[in-house]
């Protein structure tokens, strides 16, 4: 069993946000250029667009220029805007780890247990632990939480030897 006790705060919330942003595209840099390229894609078609002769390439550029601009700067900017929104300043949780079940106790919320079916993935990132449920539900553990490297390793073996086993059965 592993036991951690800790007070979340917005920016820990914040910074799993931008911690699985980074590890599912592309670090901030990146995302940046490519979101310039949506811009650019989506200023040259509207240049380029005419009434009178519509061509379906630049509808084509149109469409991907606000979709590229919508997936990197307004979906994020509206999740960050949610987080800050829905969740409270400050919360203390005390989160244990068992064989069969997770068991979540966060302060002003209430207390929650968790199948390991429930646990549909788990992202390891460098600053922190992200644990996605199938009911959408997304919990963190900052780094600071583990006491060292090795506390962490052994805990994310653990993670990963009960995902393998829910999923063997």
């Amino acid at each position: 069993m592993y036991k951690y006790q800790f007070t979340s705060t917005l920016e820990d919330l914040l910074e799993a946000e931008e911690a699985e942003r980074t590890a599912r595209l592309a670090r901030a840099p990146f995302r940046w250029v490519i979101a310039l390229l949506g811009v650019a894609w989506l200023v040259a078609s509207v240049l380029a667009f005419t009434w009178s002769s519509p061509s379906w390439r630049t509808v084509v550029w149109l469409l991907l220029g606000i979709g590229v601009i919508y997936y990197f700067v307004a979906r994020p900017y509206l999740r960050r805007s949610r987080i800050n929104e829905n969740n409270a300043p400050q919360q203390d949780l005390d989160l244990e780890f068992h064989e069969d079940y997770i068991k979540l106790e966060i302060s002003g919320v209430g207390e929650f247990t968790r199948k390991w079916e429930e646990l549909v993935e788990f992202i390891d990132t460098p600053k922190g632990i992200i644990f996605c449920f199938s009911d959408g539900v997304v919990n963190w553990i900052p780094d600071r939480v583990f006491a060292d490297g090795e506390e962490r390793k052994r805990f994310v073996e653990f993670i990963q030897s009960r995902r393998r086993q829910n999923q063997a059965s």
